[in-house]
């Protein structure tokens, strides 16, 4: 028992040499001890949060790194780690003032600037997250963890250049820092910047021996180089851990499209249902495959009604030129099409930017609105919803001279139905191919999950949705007056100028040599944030078309639901 002055200094000291040899629970036990006799003792509250921070307690280290700083308010480490805590705790906007009182406490205090960067990046506050760590760089040039951020944020603004600089740097400061290696080699994938990706690839296998990281990268650069018995070969051989999951996917999908392109097309389809067996484990439990069929459903039950012809044109009252949409099933040649018409001089092309889904969610959500509102729209709220829709597109424009802007995001074909009653006179091009080669598409490739792309994780589920996706878009044409142009995916492939000299004239727009080059305008886009990055960065090729043959025993039990779309579309 604790009785006075010279007991709680002899406490400490055990405490103290327990924590210090990492004997947590011992040291907890006393540190505890102590606090019952001395409950704003300084070190006993200190250290018994440092050891809640161990075990991921931050509610408990909270309350004790609090009672600390109550005794001891104008130490900057003090401040500087409950600030920590708050951020861990998903409080950012709290750990900001703690870690600005740290800063001034010490105008010099490196890893205070660090963590109020962190702060800031995960409140989208960006110039804010920018200056924090280019502050601590100037403190301290060789910071692997400021550089490392900064090399990150970087990447997330799109600006290249930079974030190759930071990540350069911060495998200068650590030659063995391997989460540096694999975003910057990431980012050279991604962009197709083949051969520095293959230079530093070789340098990392002499630091990094038999890395999986690093073998994954290989992988895809022998893939790239149609090297496919060589990826199997270096593939086959990894054996992932179990916290290895993301470089397991990516090698999955390499290895899988490597038999496909071998013809072993039995094992390349096993381990596709394989990769999308992991995701469907990893998916967040928010993600709902079932949602988004919801939605298709409630749109074709309410759209698919004669009456919807005879509705009234809205009235519009402003003079915006009604928007250019570019639709499709995913993996029809959207990405395609995109890099083609963003070669036009005239034409700039808003890749998978949600404005539709941001329009619709102000719409519904916060405007209080419904589909059975549709019918009759007061022209205020067509006024207050056109004019939210073209600052959306202000917004995302980087080229202001451009005559044309096309809003580039597949599934919006879902959405059509609300764009004609604000945007009557909206063009569409919608982007159609073989409904087996686009399913199975959709079934082989590593999305990113959410409502929608949960569904193509089964082939069946794939199917289904397509089915339901072009019933809707089947309504939609019968009982809207629709301005569209379809561009098939097999045309761009086998009569290019012919279908290309098309989908410009629709837009009013003269032919330009540039798109009969557009996988260099693609070259030059630096990283292209779909799934078709590799594809687009080449002149045309005809090997993904008619793919689906090599696999038509598995589409045994879809066959009802794409046969009626085959006929439909004449393929």
């Amino acid at each position: 028992m604790i009785k006075g002055n010279i007991d709680l200094k002899e406490s400490l000291v055990f405490a103290n040499k327990f924590f210090k040899n990492k004997n947590f629970e011992k040291a907890e036990k006393l540190y505890k001890k102590i606090l019952k006799k001395f409950p704003n003792n300084f070190d006993a509250n200190y250290f018994l949060a440092s050891i809640k921070v161990q075990n991921n307690n931050y509610l408990d280290s909270k309350f004790y790194m609090e009672k600390a700083l109550s005794v001891n308010p104008n130490l900057p480490e003090l401040n500087n780690n409950l600030g920590l805590i708050y951020l861990n705790l998903n409080e950012p906007e709290k750990s900001i003032s703690f870690f600005k009182k740290a800063i001034e406490l010490n105008k010099n205090y490196l890893f205070a600037y660090t963590n109020l960067g962190m702060a800031y990046v995960s409140l989208k506050k960006v110039p804010d997250a920018k200056k924090s760590y280019l502050k601590a760089i100037e403190i301290d040039p060789n910071n692997l963890l400021a550089n490392y951020n900064l090399a990150n944020l970087f990447k997330r603004l799109g600006d290249h250049e930079n974030s190759e600089i930071y990540y350069k740097k911060s495998i200068e400061i650590n030659p063995n820092h391997l989460a540096s290696y694999n975003n910057i080699m990431d980012l050279y994938d991604k962009s197709n910047q083949n051969k520095k990706l293959d230079e530093l690839i070789n340098g990392a296998e002499k630091i990094f021996k038999d890395n999986q990281v690093i073998s994954s990268f290989k992988a895809k650069l022998l893939y790239k180089n149609k090297q496919y018995k060589k990826v199997v070969s270096l593939l086959e051989k990894i054996n992932f851990m179990p916290e290895q999951i993301i470089q397991k996917q990516a090698s999955y999908e390499v290895l899988a499209k490597s038999y496909d392109k071998i013809g072993n097309y039995e094992k390349a389809f096993k381990l596709f249902q394989m990769l999308n067996d992991i995701m469907d484990e990893r998916k967040n439990q928010t993600v709902d495959k079932n949602i988004y069929i919801k939605t298709t459903k409630d749109r074709i039950n309410f759209f698919n009604n004669p009456k919807i012809s005879n509705w009234e044109l809205p009235k519009i009252l402003d003079d915006n030129q009604d928007p250019y949409f570019l639709i499709g099933f995913p993996r029809s040649g959207t990405t395609l099409l995109d890099t083609i018409l963003r070669s036009h001089p005239s034409i700039e092309v808003l890749e998978e930017v949600p404005i539709i889904n941001r329009f619709i969610d102000e719409l519904y959500n916060k405007k209080n609105f419904s589909l059975s509102n549709l019918e009759k729209i007061e022209p205020k709220l067509i006024k207050e919803m056109r004019e939210y829709y073209f600052n959306q597109i202000k917004f995302y424009k980087k080229d202001k001279d451009k005559k044309i802007t096309i809003d580039k995001m597949p599934l919006n074909i879902v959405h059509v139905g609300e764009i004609v009653r604000f945007f009557p006179n909206a063009k569409f091009i919608l982007a159609l191919r073989h409904p087996y080669d686009c399913v199975l598409s959709c079934f082989m490739q590593n999305f990113m999950l959410n409502h929608a792309m949960a569904n193509f994780l089964d082939l069946n589920d794939a199917s289904k949705l397509y089915d339901f996706t072009m019933s809707l878009w089947k309504i939609y044409t019968k009982n809207f007056s629709i301005n569209y142009q379809v561009i098939r995916y097999e045309d761009v492939v086998s009569d290019f100028q012919k279908t290309i000299k098309d989908l410009l004239n629709f837009l009013n727009v003269t032919w330009s040599d540039n798109v009969s080059e557009f996988y260099k305008t693609a070259e030059k886009r630096g990283i292209i944030y779909t799934p078709s990055y590799n594809q687009v960065s080449q002149p045309i090729y005809s090997n993904s078309m008619y793919r689906w043959k090599n696999y038509e025993k598995e589409f045994v039990n879809s066959k009802h639901l794409l046969d009626s779309w085959v006929k439909e579309f004449n393929y």
